[in-house]
């Protein structure tokens, strides 16, 4: 149980972890059951606070899934900027594909999802506006190559959305938890 549900197969490998995510992308927003008005208030309105002087901003959602992120702040109609969704899982980009068709036209075309892995992203430096990466970190081979990626494709100033396990379920994964205090630090390293 630990191995494969509470740790979501991350000690067997990328290949596991993306294998695990392709069969359940079909429900996995059903088995995540997130909140909408909890995600307005803890994601999107956080985001657009950051990003109120840029008319048009570009952001780079990274580990996407089925376009959580995207599909709220493009629901947002004060959101008028661009997404990039970023994800290893194919299937769980197929799934973000079908909830993102659901927007209208003009919201539609302002995301684009590409299958990627986080550790070497294809992007030029200081490219974004904005990068978010939402309980994804403790899943990457290689989470501080992955956010040296993200602090790299980021705009000086920029803002960074990202989350780490905490309490009991953030120490399960073994030799891959920080203590909030070493994150934090590990982030100032970074220029955050």
């Amino acid at each position: 149980y630990w191995l494969l549900v509470t740790t979501e197969g991350v000690y067997l490998g990328r290949r596991a972890v993306v294998w695990m995510y392709d069969i359940t992308a079909h429900k996995y927003d059903g088995i995540r059951q997130f909140d909408a008005v909890d995600e307005r208030q803890a994601i999107a309105r956080p985001i657009m606070a950051a990003l109120k002087d840029q008319a048009r901003p570009l952001l780079l959602d990274v580990a996407t899934g089925t376009a959580r992120v995207p599909a709220l702040l493009l629901n947002e109609a004060a959101f008028q900027g661009q997404i990039v969704g970023l994800d290893a899982a194919g299937k769980m980009l197929a799934q973000a594909q079908v909830k993102l068709a659901l927007l209208p036209d003009n919201r539609r075309e302002r995301a684009m999802l590409v299958q990627q892995t986080a550790d070497g992203l294809p992007v030029a430096s200081a490219r974004f506006d904005a990068v978010c990466c939402l309980e994804a970190l403790e899943f990457f081979p290689d989470d501080r190559t992955a956010l040296r990626e993200m602090a790299r494709v980021l705009k000086p100033g920029g803002f960074l959305m990202t989350s780490r396990r905490i309490g009991l379920e953030g120490r399960l994964f073994f030799g891959r938890y920080q203590t909030r205090a070493d994150f934090e630090a590990y982030l100032v390293d970074l220029g955050f």
